[in-house]
C-alpha cells in the first residue's frame, strides 16, 4: 500500500506557494501554442493531485487528466507511467509538467509518449532547470527524498525524443529566477532582451516537440502467376495494351 506519510510530504510540496505559482505561470506561457492546436483529443500529464489543474483555453475536444502518485497515475485512468493504456497515435497534444523528473527510467516514457502521439502532434514537456537558481529551494524543500526528484536537461530529453522520432522544435524558459508566492507576477517580461538569456538559469525549461509524420506508403501488391490465370484481366498493362 502506498505510504500515507509520503503521500503527505509530496502533497506539502506541491502545495507550497512558490511551486503553485511557478506552475501557474508555466501553464499561462502555454497559451499561445495551444491557441494554434485542434484535434479530438489531448492528454495532460501532472505531477500531483494538487497542482493546477486549469489549461489555458484549446481546440481540443477532449482532454484525458491524469496526476501522478506513489509513481503510478491516477485519474482518468489508473497505469503505469510507461504503460498508458490509450491506442497508438491517439493523442494530437500531450502536455506533461513536472512529471517525469519524479520517474527513475525516463527512456521508457518517452517511448511511450512517441507510440500515444499521433503523427504531427505536438508534445509540451516541462520541467525544473537541474542547473538552475531554484536547485538549492529545491534541494531544501524536497523533505526526506519524497518526491524524488531526478532533475534532467531539456538537451536530455530532447535526444531520448529524437530516439523516438520526436523532433525538438524549441526550447522556452518560462519561469522565474527566484521562487516567490505571487502567481500572477511575472518576474521577467518575455518581450524583454536578454530574457531567455535569463530564463536559462532560472527555474524550469518548456520543450516543445512534434512527432514526424509517417513515411510509410502502402505497398502495391504483385498479381501472382495463379492470380494471373484466374483473371486474366489483373494482367498490368493490359488496359494500356487494348487501348
Amino acid at each position: 500500500m502506498p505510504n500515507r506519510s509520503s503521500q503527505l510530504r509530496a502533497s506539502s510540496f506541491y502545495s507550497r506557494a512558490p511551486i503553485q505559482a511557478l506552475f501557474a505561470r508555466e501553464l499561462h506561457a502555454l497559451a499561445p501554442i495551444l491557441s494554434g492546436i485542434y484535434g479530438n483529443s489531448g492528454l495532460f500529464l501532472r505531477a500531483h493531485a494538487a497542482a493546477p489543474a486549469t489549461l489555458p483555453p484549446h481546440l481540443l475536444g477532449n482532454m484525458v487528466n491524469l496526476t501522478l502518485a506513489e509513481s503510478r497515475f491516477d485519474g482518468d485512468v489508473r497505469c503505469a507511467p510507461a504503460e498508458l493504456p490509450f491506442a497508438n497515435e491517439t493523442f494530437k497534444l500531450l502536455i506533461a509538467q513536472h512529471v517525469f523528473e519524479q520517474i527513475d527510467l525516463p527512456e521508457q516514457s518517452a517511448a511511450d509518449i512517441a507510440r500515444v502521439l499521433a503523427p504531427e502532434g505536438v508534445a509540451l514537456i516541462l520541467g525544473f532547470n537541474p542547473a538552475g537558481s531554484w536547485r538549492p529551494w529545491l534541494a531544501l524543500n524536497v523533505a526526506r527524498g519524497t518526491p524524488r526528484l531526478h532533475l534532467r536537461s531539456a538537451s536530455a530529453w530532447q535526444q531520448m525524443l529524437s530516439h523516438e522520432q520526436v523532433d525538438t522544435l524549441q526550447v522556452r524558459y518560462p519561469g522565474t529566477l527566484w521562487p516567490h508566492a505571487e502567481p500572477g507576477r511575472l518576474q521577467a517580461d518575455e518581450s524583454m532582451p536578454f530574457a531567455s538569456l535569463l530564463g536559462r538559469i532560472g527555474s524550469s525549461w518548456l520543450l516543445l516537440a512534434r512527432k514526424r509524420r509517417s513515411t510509410l506508403t502502402p505497398l502495391r501488391l504483385r498479381s501472382t502467376q495463379r492470380d494471373l490465370a484466374l483473371g486474366p484481366r489483373l494482367a498490368p498493362g493490359a488496359h494500356r495494351a487494348c487501348a
